[in-house]
């Protein structure tokens, strides 16, 4: 198993599309303002400093939004078996359908540490 840390960048009105992890992460908002859309609807705002762990599972599919002027950097760090990627990208929860448009392009860029 190995233990990783890399720092991601959303750029101003991008998206990391749908998708879901094979373990939990740990996530620090560096800079920016992180909207995340949970699996079953919830919305979570994150904020520069603020932290938050992302459940591992395709149960726990979400979609990260940045919806400022501004990159969001954040700085992830995981105990992702060797071998397996950090995310994979899953479709939509049935709910969003009608309700989410096609934002939800992946614009965002890994900076490995």
């Amino acid at each position: 198993m190995g233990e990783g840390g890399l720092e991601l960048v959303i750029e101003p009105g991008g998206s990391t599309g749908w998708h879901f992890h094979h373990v939990a992460l740990n996530a620090h908002v560096r800079s920016g303002t992180l909207t995340r859309i949970l699996h079953d609807g919830r919305v979570e705002v994150n904020g520069p400093g603020s932290r938050f762990i992302e459940p591992g599972g395709p149960d726990h599919v979400h979609l990260g939004r940045n919806l400022s002027s501004v990159p969001v950097v954040l700085h992830v760090t995981h105990a992702l078996p060797e071998g397996l990627p950090l995310s994979v990208e899953a479709p939509a929860p049935r709910w969003t359908r009608d309700r989410v448009s096609a934002q939800t392009r992946r614009r965002i860029s890994p900076r490995t540490r």
